[in-house]
């Protein structure tokens, strides 16, 4: 990322380089005065710094074209190289500000200042920006001492020319043109950050091998639909099943077999449950399932057919062809009392029990006799 921070900024440097550029077109327009009023009468000292401005600028544009392709060609360059280049950055396009406010004594060039800070910001330069900030206000309050007016540094143009608030706009224009480009700039790096946290945010939830959610984001999200089901009283069931016999498995094909019997039953799982379930790597060879709006006969009848599903399923083909058969526990959520541990505990009661008798079944454990109260006798 901060490798295309630094292309980006050195960029927005080549876009500030070309605005100056313009500067130079609307200054020598400035110098230009109707034939009426003599062209002999023209100092030749604006000519002069407004050379030695575009002189400056090309030299710019050239390093900074160097710096770029430089960098283009070397992707993997080390986090401290990075580092300090994005230091420089900011600092080359201050110098040229300044230089180019001296020579011109323009606003409108000094105005690109808040380009440069901004840019700083981006790159996490802080402590730079504000250094630069005060190099700026310093670069202002000189610019009185050496006789710039507010806006204009040179002769402006007669107004039946051309009137000053349409000159005032021409030179506002390169201005915004490079801010044009710092806000797209922005944007990229905004959406590649979003990108970035949604991916770190999917990695963090998901586990990788089965692409199911992971133990953490199972709890989480069973606390999340344990409470709904308590809000709207609706019926709420846990799955927790694993494959039968998985040790000898690893024992005898290898701990690769293993990892992509565990891979193609996640995307059989992921392929065969409702949008509205939730399915999770539990841990090892086991996983879990929480599926809400479903009470405990619907949940068994649903894990009775994912069962048969997988039992007639071939795994691992070509390779080492082979069948499994998972056991299965079925629970559902006590609205009045059960917590989170509580429902998992039922499901791992009856996952145990689905075991105990033989493997390859779906167990349901029996909902608990509700609990009435009466209000107290009295004689």
């Amino acid at each position: 990322m901060l490798h295309n921070h630094l292309k980006q900024g050195l960029r927005l440097n080549r876009t500030i380089g070309f605005a100056f550029l313009a500067y130079g077109v609307i200054l020598l327009g400035s110098l230009i005065t109707p034939k009426a009023t003599g062209m002999a009468q023209i100092s030749i000292w604006p000519w002069l710094r407004l050379g030695a401005t575009t002189i400056v600028v090309a030299a710019f544009l050239g390093v900074n074209e160097i710096c770029l392709r430089k960098v283009k060609r070397h992707p993997r360059m080390d986090k401290t190289t990075l580092e300090k280049l994005t230091l420089l950055v900011p600092i080359l396009g201050s110098g040229l500000v300044a230089v180019c406010y001296l020579l011109t004594g323009q606003l409108g060039v000094l105005l690109f200042s808040t380009v440069i800070l901004l840019q700083s910001q981006l790159f996490g330069h802080s402590s730079i920006s504000r250094i630069l900030l005060g190099v700026f206000i310093g670069l202002y309050l000189l610019g009185f001492p050496l006789g710039y007016p507010l806006l204009m540094g040179f002769t402006p143009l007669p107004v039946k020319v051309m009137p000053v608030s349409l000159q005032i706009i021409l030179m506002l224009l390169p201005l915004i043109w490079a801010l044009a480009h710092f806000g797209r700039i922005v944007a990229a790096v905004v959406q590649n950050t979003s990108n970035r946290v949604t991916k770190l945010q999917s990695l963090a939830a998901t586990d990788v091998l089965t692409g199911l959610v992971n133990r953490r984001q199972f709890n989480l999200q069973l606390d999340a639909e344990i409470a709904r089901a308590k809000r709207y009283r609706s019926p709420l069931s846990l799955a927790l099943f694993d494959i039968d016999d998985f040790k000898k498995v690893n024992d005898f094909y290898g701990h690769p077999t293993g990892d992509r019997i565990l891979q193609e039953l996640g995307q059989l799982i992921s392929a065969n449950v409702r949008e509205s379930d939730i399915s999770a790597r539990y841990g090892g060879e086991e996983f879990a399932l929480i599926l809400p709006e479903t009470g405990q006969i619907d949940a068994y009848e649903l894990l009775e057919r994912l069962r048969a599903m997988i039992e007639r399923t071939v795994f691992c083909l070509p390779d080492n062809p082979m069948t499994i058969t998972i056991s299965v526990g079925v629970a559902q959520l006590n609205l009045d009392h059960a917590q989170s541990y509580e429902l998992i505990e039922k499901a791992d009661a009856a996952l145990y029990q689905a075991k105990k008798q033989g493997k390859n079944q779906v167990v349901y454990g029996i909902l608990p006799a509700p609990k009435v109260s009466y209000p107290p006798f009295h004689a």
